[in-house]
Parts: structure tokens; sequence; C-alpha cells
């Protein structure tokens, strides 16, 4: 195989293409196959034109980029060509004008390249296409329903990303065509390789990282947004990016945010990239594209170190998939959302990828509008209709790898930067700068902007967690809500089980029933807390924990049997102050000791941890015989009780659920 790689600089398009083409003929000056990246930057009809001088038409295909890859490193305003001869191989392509049905533009490229590959081959398609509707995967599974089961690999041509979703010309992007320039074709190159020759691999990943909790996309139009868990799609970004600032700011920090969806398989994920807002119908739309109705997902944030990372794991699993073997030619699609995120590190993404495959392997590829890759590494895997995640796919944001051997052997030239005169070079590397520090002075804005939001909103939700735990603490046993904090620092989102011993209180109001017959809601609740509130107060101030409110009731529960009694007898002095003042209430208590078990009572979707057991109902059945104005224990408390009361009285009681009586006594002022 001869491979020839060439790159060609400065603002003049025939003469980029001009040099590029010349430097890759060295090694390969008849090739089978020529492909072509040319910055967003030239303009494409005269580097076109150019490239169809210096090249047979028919073997062209490529198109416009956000930014070209060559051993030389990453370019901006530059064109990269690979020459490539395979020796053996057969390669075809074909063309074909994309339209709304994509499926049938696969099926069409399928029909132009030739039939299915015979046996003993290693069919392997390279596709270039336009951004057009986000649901390109339709056309990756066209080609293959047409061809049969091969590996596809490539990518999309870009526009300039600078210019912002919002901008027209930011869609607009070139596809060399043979002959042909347009913006709306798509070309497929189909190598038919021999199997005992050569080797073939892939590698994806993205290295984003998960920032948020999972959640619902609770209403969507196929791949637009409008409500993320019921929240409008932009209320939910606003909570991280903020508010009041521009759309145009808005547009640019929100792809910093995407969405994943799980694969379920090997733990990854596949990116969703918002590519569009529209803010008059409140919706955001998503690529790859597909249905999200309902789908879960999780929010991602890009970071350049995470970017880095996911181009090192892509390498290696590519160079894994070769079985160890260093390749002839690695070919690299990458993201040009990745490109305008590492900025002054892009070339940091390049040299990750040569740190696995070594410095000297010839290296190709450029910055696209989204990529078409396997997730699977082994082409043997790829192909297999049965193997999870087997075939190709549309991707977004991520860097995608394909590696090439020709065990026969090869050739190749590659390129290094044209040399320059000390001013020229002072010239150039001076607007490199200046561009750089725009840039990063942009995103620093950008960035201050985000902290600040960032700030406030996480001062914000720590003041609303706060007044949240106020509440909930005011609704619930302070015991219970002790508990739940000590098992959630933990990690542990339920209580255990345990087993309590102590005593167990039961308040009852007598007259209230009556009394809520012939009165308004708002004087029963008045008159009901009226007696609660003061009997709450003096049941927490003894180290006693109410569990719950049962109607006119209350239920508590103390470790300390005194504790228990002295509040017993405060309840009761606290009823004969109030009927003095005119309050037609009485109370009958009931308390028992005993042991009792403390549990997860309920369903997932509703719980109560409380106390079930013997001792509790019988707490329960003495507080229900007790004479109203009084206080009925049980014979364990007798002698602590005999201390606190002026009167007692011995009752033997018939008590439901026992089969023999029970020795109770009675307390009262």
């Amino acid at each position: 195989m001869r491979i020839g790689i060439g790159l060609g600089l400065g603002k003049d398009p025939a003469r980029a293409a001009k040099d590029a083409v010349r430097q890759a003929r060295r090694t390969v000056p008849r090739p089978d196959l020529a492909l072509a990246f040319g910055s967003t930057h030239l303009d494409q009809v005269q580097l076109h034109r150019a490239l169809c001088r210096e090249l047979d038409p028919s073997i062209l295909a490529g198109g416009s980029s956000y930014a070209e890859i060559t051993n030389a490193g990453v370019s901006t305003g530059s064109l990269a060509v690979l020459l490539l001869s395979t020796e053996g191989a057969n390669t075809t392509l074909s063309s074909v004008d994309a339209g709304a049905d994509l499926r049938a533009t696969g099926l069409a490229l399928a029909v132009g390249a030739g039939g299915p590959a015979g046996k003993g081959r290693l069919p392997l398609g390279l596709v270039f296409s336009g951004i057009t509707s986000g649901w390109e995967h339709d056309m990756l599974s066209g080609i293959v329903d047409g061809l049969g089961p091969l590996p596809l690999f490539g990518g999309l041509s870009c526009g300039n990303y600078d210019l912002g979703m919002s901008h027209p010309d930011f869609w607009t992007n070139y596809q060399y065509s043979g002959a042909r320039l347009t913006t709306r074709t798509a070309r497929l190159a189909l190598l038919d390789l021999p199997k005992k020759d050569f080797g073939v691999s892939f590698g994806y990943a993205h290295g984003w990282q998960p920032v948020g909790p999972v959640v619902t996309l609770t209403r969507c139009d196929g791949a637009a947004v409008y409500e993320v868990d019921g929240l409008p799609v932009f209320d939910y970004y606003r909570q991280f990016l903020g508010r009041g600032h521009s759309d145009a700011f808005f547009e640019l920090l929100v792809q910093r945010y995407g969405f994943s969806l799980l694969t379920g398989a090997d733990g990854r994920s596949r990116i969703k990239l918002p590519v569009a807002c529209d803010f008059k119908k409140g919706c955001i739309s998503y690529f790859p594209a597909e249905n999200l109705e309902g789908r879960t997902a999780r929010l991602i944030l890009a970071s350049r170190g995470g970017l880095l990372e996911g181009a090192r794991s892509a390498a290696q699993s590519c160079l894994d998939g070769l079985g160890g073997e260093t390749p002839d030619l690695v070919f690299v699609v990458s993201c040009c959302s990745r490109s305008a995120i590492l900025n002054s590190r892009v070339d940091n993404e390049l040299e990750a990828v040569r740190e696995v495959f070594g410095r000297d392997v010839p290296v190709f590829g450029f910055y696209s509008g989204g990529e078409f890759c396997p997730c699977l590494s082994r082409y043997a895997d790829v192909v297999d209709p049965a193997a999870p995640l087997g075939g190709s796919q549309y991707h977004t944001t991520t860097v995608c790898l394909m590696a090439l051997k020709d065990r026969r052997g090869s050739r190749a030239c590659t390129p290094s930067p044209r040399p320059l005169s000390e001013r020229t070079r002072e010239r150039v590397e001076l607007a490199r700068l200046k561009g750089l520090l725009s840039k990063s002075e942009g995103t620093l804005d950008d960035t201050e902007r985000f902290l600040a939001n960032l700030s406030r909103k996480s001062y914000l939700d720590g003041e609303r967690l706060r007044r949240q735990n106020e509440v909930i603490h005011r609704y619930t046993p302070h015991e219970v809500f002790r508990g739940v904090g000590d098992q959630a620092a933990q990690g542990s989102y339920e209580l255990p089980d345990s087993e309590f011993v102590g005593c167990f209180l039961f308040m009852d109001v007598k007259g209230f029933t009556s009394y809520s017959e012939e009165h308004t809601p708002k004087e029963v609740v008045a008159a009901l807390n009226a007696i609660f509130k003061p009997a709450t107060e003096a049941i927490y101030r003894r180290g006693g924990d109410v569990d719950k409110y049962i109607g006119d009731c209350i239920f508590a529960a103390f470790r300390d049997p005194a504790q228990a009694l002295e509040t017993g007898r405060e309840l009761l002095e606290l009823t004969r102050d109030l009927q003095e003042k005119g309050s037609p209430f009485g109370v009958r208590i009931g308390i028992n000791a005993g042991r009792a078990v403390r549990a997860n009572v309920g369903s997932e979707l509703r719980r109560e941890y409380t106390f079930i057991g013997d001792a509790v109902n019988l707490a329960q059945r003495l507080e229900s015989n007790c004479t109203p104005g009084r206080l009925l224990v049980c014979s364990e408390l007798h002698e602590r009780g005999k201390a606190l009361f002026p009167n007692c009285e011995r009752r033997q009681l018939a008590v439901k659920g026992k089969r023999a009586s029970v020795v109770a006594f009675e307390f009262s002022l």
C-alpha cells in the first residue's frame, strides 16, 4: 500500500491545492483514492477547482472542515490531502444528492458502489456527507442494507463553527463529490480489501463527564426537546448558564452541555449535542437525531482534560482492535466542537493519539460536523449482527479513529510545514497568538459569567435546601430526621430496622368530635393546636419524641420511664389549667413500658418509619380504657408513678387481643 499525505498552507486556495497534492504524489503518483479536506476559511470554489486540475476528479472525495489533521499537527486555514494506492484492492465511488429520506440515500449509494464483497475480502466504506437533518444514521443503515455488513467510517463536512449556531453560514458546508462541488451530497468510497493482507480496526470515545442526575426528556418532537423533567428546556439549562444573558451567549455555552444516553452495554454512552436553539418555539434540537420522547439521560459537561483522556482511550481501543500491530495509517475524525473547546490545546488531542500509536505512524484527518464510526474496535465484531453495539453509528462531539494495516508492507510520505522566512514566521506566529488571545478573552468572559451564575445557583440551592430541611424537620419525628441525615451522609438512603426499649404514650382529647361538628374548620384547628402546641413542647422538653398525630390523639415515645411519667403529669396539669380558662376539652393518657421494633412500613412510593409491637398496642389500649382527666399506666410503672401522683387506683382490665386480664394503675392529680 502506498500512502501520500500533503498539506497546503496560505490564503491562496490554488497554491494550497497545488502544494498539498504534489507533496502526496511523491509516494503515490497513481492513486486509487484521493481524500481532501479544506478549511472553511478558504474559498471553496477556487479550492475545488484547483483540486480537480491536480487530480482525477473521479477519485476525489472530502469537503470543507473546521481544522485539518496531518503529521505536521492540527492546522486551520489549510488543505490536507490523502492519496491512497491499495495495490490489489478494488475501489469504487458513488455520489447521491441527499434527500429527505436518508435511508433511500444510503441505498442509492450502495447501488452506485456495486454489490457485496466476495469471500476472502474485507469491505470497508468511507462515507462523507453534508449536515442535513441529523438523521444520518438512517443513511448508514441504508448502505449496510444494500451492501451487507461492513464497517463505515468518515464524517460530515463542516461550516464556519465560529459564527455560532444562529448564523445561517454556520450550516453551509461543502462536499467534494468528484467533479462537483455541492452542499447536500453524500459520497461513498468502497474499498474491497484482500482479507489475508489487510487489517482494519476502529476506536471512538468522547471523554465528557456527567454533571447532573438522571432526568427524563418529558416533552419532545422527535429530536427537538421542549421539556426536561416537566421543566421548559431553556429554564433547565439556565439553572446552570444563568438568566439575563444574550441568546448568543446561551447558544455558545449550551454546547458545553450535552445529554448522554446510556447504551446499556459496557457502561458506554452516546452523546446528544444541542445544535439548534429555537427561542420562539421554546425547543432545542439535538444531533444525532432520534425520537427522544420519554428517554432518560444525564447532563454532561465537556472539559479539556476529559476530551484529551477520551482521545487517548479511543486510540488505545483502536490499537487493541488491531491486535497491537503498528498500523500503516491512522485516520482521525474529531468533532469541530472539540477543537473549539480545546482551543490552544487542540494539538494535544493529536499528540494523545500519537502517544499510543507512535510518532512515526502516518496520521490524516479533519475536524467535522459529525462523525461516522463503529462503536466496537475489532472488524469481526463490527460486522457480527449478533454483537452488542455492532455496526456503525453517527456520533457527535467524539473522536473517531480508523487504523489500516497492510501486512505486505507500505510506503508513505507525510508533510512537514513549509519553511518560512524569519520575518514571515514572526508575522504568522503573531497572527496566531492574536487569534488565540482574542478567543481566550471571550472564553474568559463567558467563564466568569458562568461561574458567577453557578455561585448564585449554589447559594440559592443552599438556601432552598435549608428551608426545605426546616419544613421537613417540623413534619418528621426528630429522631427519624437525625437518623436520615446520618444515613445519607454514609451513602445509605434507608433507615435500618431497629429495636426500641422505652415507654410509649398516647394522649387523646375528649369532647373534640362534638366540638368539630359545631364549629368552623379554622376554629377546630385553633382549638386543637391550643392543646397540641404546649403538649408537644412538654414532650420534647423532657426528652420524648412525637411519632405522629392521629386525629385528636398524640403518640409519643420516651427512652426514660421517669421522663414519660413526668410528661404525663405535666399534660394533666396543662389540661386542668386550660379547663379553668374555659376549654371544653379533657384528656385521657395511657403509658406502657416495653420493647418495640422501629421499622420501615409502606412502599417505595410512601414510607413511614414507625413503632410496631405489643408494647405499642397495649399503650393505646390503656389510653382507651382510661378515665378522662387521668393517666393509666402498666404495672411496671406503678412504683415510679406513686412518687409523682397523690392518687392511685388499681384496675384490672379485659384488653382486646389479650387472653388474661391486665393489671394497670390509674393516677390522678
